[in-house]
């Protein structure tokens, strides 16, 4: 690999810290069963970038949902790293201002994958982005999913550091 290519890594996170994979093929039934809620970052040049109050970024690892539970090589990029900054702020400025933060239709996955494909050309896997089609699909998703909506404020509020407006994180 030459010098100026960059691993580009989707870090995967479960918002549920396990909830959805033990209570998802009861609740949802086996054919909707779920592994977890995905929040989703792209890290690149040794920073983790993701989406919540606006765009962040931070150190790999650090953000304030703990531990990736899947890290995912998408690819290389040979774009700097300056460069790569003055897209994830282009990004910030038009796609994904604070105010434009959707739960289902305008999330942290959705940057991921906007990035991703930016970078390397290989966006998020579908599964990821579709998540919640599922969820809606069966019978109790749909009754959950006004529960599930009030979550969106919550990540709203997500930065580097943690959550802003003294939000708990998700599963706490």
């Amino acid at each position: 690999m030459a010098d100026e290519e960059q691993i580009v890594e989707l870090y995967q996170y479960d918002l549920t810290q396990g909830m959805a994979k033990a209570l998802s093929p009861m609740l949802l039934g086996v054919d909707h069963a779920i592994e977890g809620v995905w929040h989703t970052s792209i890290v690149i040049h040794g920073i983790e970038l993701f989406f919540g109050q606006g765009v962040q970024q931070t150190r790999p690892g650090t953000t304030p949902f703990g531990q990736p539970l899947h890290k995912h090589v998408l690819g290389v990029s040979q774009v700097p790293k300056m460069l790569v900054l003055d897209m994830v702020t282009e990004l910030g400025s038009t796609r994904f201002k604070p105010t434009d933060y959707n739960l289902f239709h305008n999330n942290c996955n959705h940057f991921s994958h906007a990035l991703a494909e930016l970078l390397c050309g290989q966006g998020v896997p579908t599964e990821i982005l579709t998540q919640h089609e599922v969820l809606q699909r069966s019978p109790m998703g749909a009754m959950l999913m006004p529960m599930i909506q009030q979550m969106e404020g919550q990540m709203r509020t997500a930065t580097a550091t943690g959550f802003s407006a003294g939000q708990p994180a998700p599963g706490n």
